[in-house]
């Protein structure tokens, strides 16, 4: 049995312009925590290494929205 918020979400989820909508804000709240552990990483004088796997994905997440 679903809840009526699963029930709502389904709904707007049948909206194309809603569903871009929520794909963009996903993404956009995956780009943020990458960018936050990045700074996290570099103000930690964390090892290069670790900056520059984290600048990678970041890289990646980035490609992965602008081929969406």
């Amino acid at each position: 049995m679903k809840t009526n918020a699963e029930i709502y979400f389904d709904e707007k989820m049948k909206n194309p312009e809603f569903r871009a909508f929520y794909a963009l804000a996903r993404e956009k709240t995956n780009l943020e925590c990458l960018i936050e552990k990045l700074i996290e990483d570099i103000n930690a004088d964390n090892d290069k290494k670790i900056i520059l796997k984290q600048a990678k994905n970041l890289e990646k997440q980035i490609s992965k929205i602008c081929l969406a």
